[in-house]
């Protein structure tokens, strides 16, 4: 969901250009085409955007929809992959994403609005405005701390097992605020930059307060209705959305089902909505006028805050300067040393990454939406959104470009292929020759457990007491193998193999009911006989 995950895989929000450099070590090869032809035509910008999006979704690391506008008119508009896999749906221009901390530019805009409008002021405190916020911090965070990321609220996304627990409670936004968005600050506010879904969190709130309506009916209210975006939307899972894109999990073998994340009733400001690429167009145009916004305000969303710095920001790591719910970021010619300006955001949750950019003095906006997510511990999917973003930009500001290749296939995957079309030992002699081991143990594990899931029941037996051979101390490859052999109907074996754990582990809990659980399906079978 949230931008703090993407800033520590930077796999959760707009953390682009810091790893723009990273991105040609996993697709670009030497022999990828290069093209340094200036002022493409719009005919040649559309070829490029074909060739570039089409490689990243040929390599199945990109399902979704692309827009790129020059000039303000839309060059460029065309959806790939499934919108539905068990349906075989495919995407459509029409297709509806989930935007997670793309959403937080709307919530800019509406605080910016409220600032307009003599309601709120950037020095207004967060206890101003919600009284039963903790005094000690809250009277020390301003309105403009928490657009620009600078509150020191720590960010829930961080905390331990959000994704698989607290992701998944409903809460009542003041009870939520109060357990997730209250705790004690990591720097004073104003110091230091560290992306903050928190912070946004209690700006809907404050939104409420001071509107008295719903964060969602503010949405309806001062953007969409009035810009006719009749495709965006605030996300409940409840209500039936047609052409909503479901979201998927690119696995290193499959692609999966991803969990729901609720955003409903919080935390919906940082990363609630929906949208598709035509409707984020139509958001984009009304930037440049002054429908929503006067200028002077819009400017300010748009304004680097200098107060921090690039070193200064959170974890030691670069980041390109923040905005109000916006980052600010230069491109660099190769040949003329010419800067663009880039103003973009990205956003990731489950099963969906989404990234939009402005490009101001092209008049450019490129809208990504893709509804395929990374697996724990991946960035793939990121990697392979922001090359792709990437070399639009390239094409857009006339830089050379690189058509991206397929990413290398990872070592699970090789071992997998291998095992399926040559045999386990196959395998085995690959990886003793050219495979990396896992220092924990247990290196053809995801291996051995994907071709158990497909049936290959003998093929993964094989695998673990490789593994167990390598690692013989490791007493879960034992439970693993065990449990293996009894879908097999290897009982017996099974017992052997528990046992031979218990020698290593007596008291291990788990290793005592698994023997107890095979004895009496031996009894059973014993019986049937």
């Amino acid at each position: 969901m949230f931008g703090q995950q993407f800033l520590k895989i930077l796999v959760l929000t707009a953390g682009i250009i810091a790893l723009a450099s990273g991105f040609q070590l996993i697709f670009a090869s030497p022999n990828e085409p290069l093209t340094s032809k200036p002022e493409l035509s719009v005919k040649e910008k559309q070829k490029a955007f074909n060739k570039i999006c089409g490689a990243i979704a040929s390599s199945d690391y990109f399902s979704g929809a692309v827009l790129v506008a020059d000039n303000s008119q839309v060059i460029y508009r065309k959806a790939f992959g499934l919108a539905n896999r068990e349906w075989a749906i495919p995407n459509s221009i029409e297709t509806k994403f989930r935007l997670a901390s793309v959403s937080k530019q709307f919530c800019s805009l509406i605080t910016m609005q409220l600032i307009q409008d003599g309601k709120l002021r950037l020095d207004d405190s967060i206890t101003s405005h919600l009284p039963a916020y903790r005094q000690d911090t809250g009277e020390r965070i301003t309105i403009h701390h928490l657009l620009a990321h600078q509150s020191g609220i720590p960010d829930f996304t961080g905390s331990f097992n959000y994704r698989n627990t607290t992701a998944r409670l409903l809460f009542e936004k003041d009870d939520f605020i109060k357990r997730f968005c209250s705790g004690d600050l990591t720097h004073r506010p104003g110091e230091l930059y560290n992306y903050c879904n928190a912070g946004y969190v209690i700006l809907g709130r404050i939104i409420e307060k001071v509107t008295k309506k719903s964060y969602e009916q503010n949405i309806v209210d001062r953007i969409t209705q009035p810009l006719g975006m009749t495709n965006t939307g605030y996300d409940n899972p409840h209500n039936v959305l047609a052409k909503r894109a479901s979201g998927y999990t690119h696995g290193p073998f499959r692609f999966q089902n991803s969990p729901y994340i609720e955003m409903d009733p919080a935390p919906g400001a940082a990363g609630a909505l929906y949208s598709t690429i035509d409707d984020l167009f139509v958001w984009d145009c009304a930037l440049t006028s002054n429908k929503l916004l006067k200028k002077n305000l819009r400017d300010l969303m748009f304004t680097p805050n200098t107060s921090v710095s690039e070193s200064q920001a959170a974890g030691g790591r670069q980041h390109s300067s923040y905005g109000y719910g916006w980052r600010i970021y230069n491109v660099v010619h190769p040949t003329t040393k010419e800067k663009t300006l880039v103003i973009n955001h990205g956003g990731a949750i489950s099963g969906f990454r989404a990234l939009v950019s402005r490009i101001p003095s092209k008049s450019a906006f490129i809208a990504l939406l893709c509804n395929q997510g990374d697996p724990p511990g991946s960035n793939a999917v990121w990697l392979a959104l922001n090359r792709m973003h990437t070399e639009i930009i390239h094409v857009v500001t006339d830089q050379p470009y690189k058509i991206p290749q397929s990413p290398p296939r990872s070592q699970d995957q090789r071992l997998y292929q291998l095992v399926c079309s040559k045999g386990v030992d196959a395998a085995i002699s690959w990886f003793e020759e050219k495979g990396k081991k896992n220092p924990w143990g247990g290196s053809f594990v995801n291996v051995a457990d994907e071709l158990s899931r497909s049936g290959k029941l003998e093929e993964a037996i094989g695998l673990f007491e490789f593994d167990i051979l390598q690692t013989p101390n490791k007493v879960w490859l034992y439970r693993k193998l065990a449990d293996t052999c009894i879908q097999a109907g290897q009982l017996e074996k099974a017992a052997n193999i528990v046992d031979q754990a218990l020698a290593i582990k007596p008291d291990d809990e788990r290793l005592i009911n698994l023997r107890n659980e095979v004895d009496a399906s031996l009894l059973t079978q014993a019986t049937q006989r």
